[in-house]
């Protein structure tokens, strides 16, 4: 559609039963209009009805939101496949031990951490829309060359090397969302994008206890076939990949999209929509991001309170998550081995449950921190359970202990990422932040492996104390954060308080102010 093509108003400007534009002062109207109109889809008069937005919200869901999910499905097959491959004896089959493996872990993560904020600072000049499948095709090869390890070396290298393809694939796909999605709507959406993780890991206890059962095909153990399915499955979705994300919600053209997702007035609204949500999206421009951008995000205090919540509040994440299987193996509940992949099942189809939940009422009620300190009290309980249960009670009571643990993994997660995407501008500063996140998620996990030791197996409670603790720092971390941001909110409306038409002319002249930093910012909290 070409540039002039937003004058037509006779097209572009509908009166309809609702006005999405602007209950705002005539200054700020004017300030949304300056801002805006650097984008050539945004259109300052438009007007829509609530059911055409839905509609435009709705193909977003069905067209975009559930091809990434399916992605984010693959990824997590290929992250969580480590566990179920334990089951089948990996460690005796390489001549490796726990805490060969735990290293391995390590390794993984740190690969993930180095490369995540490089691969951020490049998406924005090649787009996500190539950058991601391009990433997902390499890490899907990296896994499936898992098929012909031979020892712990190969096995290291080929950690290392899905770790650093996956980096930057989260936050890059956080940062896509927002492209579509305006801040009210992005909780839930990353919510049921984090949902798939749940049902990946649910998924891949009932594909792994059936490829693990291929041990002797070809010569070849089972976990050896587990690996090479799941990467070769990841490779086949990262191609396609190519073909269905469009660039943004004015470029669904093209390829396996054929006449594209949207019409044209439908691409005005959904651009006028994000921008009257958040102005600093009106700038689409691509370009590596800057090294400004880096700086102000790796030193803002806004930012580190909620990264710091990523650490310790997924603490106990990976442990439950690579253990769960090996510890409800120890348990000896009269199932066989294999069976143990089964049996974690329950606990992330709470986990789904609760998060989905959580990020519901946190978008309904536009909060964030109390959701968070709320669902992380629970998490603290059910880990101080499994840590206090009495050395004599029954194997079937810490099983189920271990379920509603695993019921709490990431149940505040996406409503975190989401609090951060809408906290940060511009989008370069933002890209940052959202990758500071997951690499403090994921740089979590070096840590909280190595709390899970072979002398303290098979109840590990040093390792769920620590774990306790974490939580608790976590709560306070959230009601910090929320004190934190009504004290920035409040300072600045006193300052800009009494100010005319012309105080914020000035202002807006004369500024070096960008983003979050400007006075008429306003975090949520």
């Amino acid at each position: 559609m070409s540039k002039d093509f937003k004058d037509n108003k006779s097209l572009d400007v509908e009166r309809a039963s609702i006005d999405t534009g602007s209950d705002v002062a005539p200054d700020e109207d004017q300030r949304l209009r300056i801002q805006g109109e650097q984008n050539p889809y945004y259109v300052h008069e438009l007007r829509w009805t609530e059911a055409e937005e839905k509609e435009i919200v709705r193909i977003f869901d069905f067209k975009i939101l559930s091809w990434i999910g399916l992605m984010f499905f693959f990824m997590q097959l290929d992250r969580g496949n480590m566990g179920n491959a334990l089951t089948d004896n990996l460690m005796e089959d390489l001549n490796m031990d726990l805490n060969t493996v735990t290293l391995g872990s390590t390794i993984f993560t740190l690969c993930f951490c180095l490369f995540e904020i490089p691969s951020n600072m490049v998406i924005r000049r090649t787009g996500p829309q190539r950058w991601i499948p391009f990433l997902m095709c390499l890490w899907g090869i990296s896994t499936a060359a898992q098929f012909w390890l031979k020892d712990k070396v190969t096995f290291f290298i080929c950690r290392a090397l899905v770790g650093m393809f996956e980096a930057g694939y989260i936050p890059g796909i956080a940062i896509y969302l927002t492209g579509y999605y305006k801040k009210s709507e992005l909780g839930v959406r990353l919510s049921i994008f984090w949902s798939t993780l749940a049902v990946a890991n649910s998924v891949a206890g009932v594909l792994a206890y059936g490829i693990l059962h291929m041990r002797g095909v070809a010569g070849q153990a089972g976990w050896r076939w587990l690996f090479l399915f799941e990467g070769l499955g990841t490779i086949v979705i990262g191609l396609f990949s190519f073909l269905l994300l469009p660039e943004g919600p004015t470029s669904t053209k093209g390829y396996l999209r054929f006449s594209g997702y949207l019409t044209d007035r439908q691409e005005q609204i959904a651009m006028t929509r994000l921008i009257r949500d958040d102005p600093t999206k009106a700038d689409t421009s691509k370009g590596v991001v800057s090294n400004k951008d880096l700086f102000k995000a790796l030193t803002s205090p806004k930012i580190w309170p909620n990264i710091l919540i990523g650490f310790f509040g997924l603490l106990p994440f990976s442990p439950l998550t690579i253990l769960s299987p090996l510890i409800i193996k120890n348990l000896q509940l009269g199932v066989p081995s294999l069976v143990s992949n089964l049996l974690v099942i329950p606990g992330y189809v709470l986990s789904l449950s609760i998060m989905t939940f959580v990020s519901w009422s946190s978008d309904k009620h536009n909060e964030r921190a109390l959701h968070g300190a709320l669902a992380s009290l629970y998490y603290a309980m059910c880990i101080l359970a499994l840590a206090v249960l009495p050395a004599d009670a029954s194997n079937f009571s810490l099983y189920f202990a271990l379920i509603f643990a695993m019921g709490g993994q990431t149940c505040w997660h996406p409503v975190n990422a989401a609090w951060i995407a809408s906290n940060t501008a511009p989008v370069g500063k933002r890209s940052i932040a959202l990758a500071l996140y997951i690499i403090s998620v994921n740089a979590c996990d070096m840590v909280s492996v190595n709390l899970f030791r072979d002398k303290d197996a098979p109840r590990f409670i040093r390792g769920f104390w620590i774990l306790f603790g974490a939580l608790l720092l976590t709560i306070v971390l959230f009601l910090f954060q929320r004190w934190h941001l009504m004290y920035v909110n409040r300072k600045r409306s006193e300052t800009t308080r009494h100010w005319t038409d012309e105080d914020w002319k000035t202002y807006n002249e004369t500024t070096k102010d960008e983003g979050d930093e400007r006075l008429d910012f306003r975090f949520c909290y």
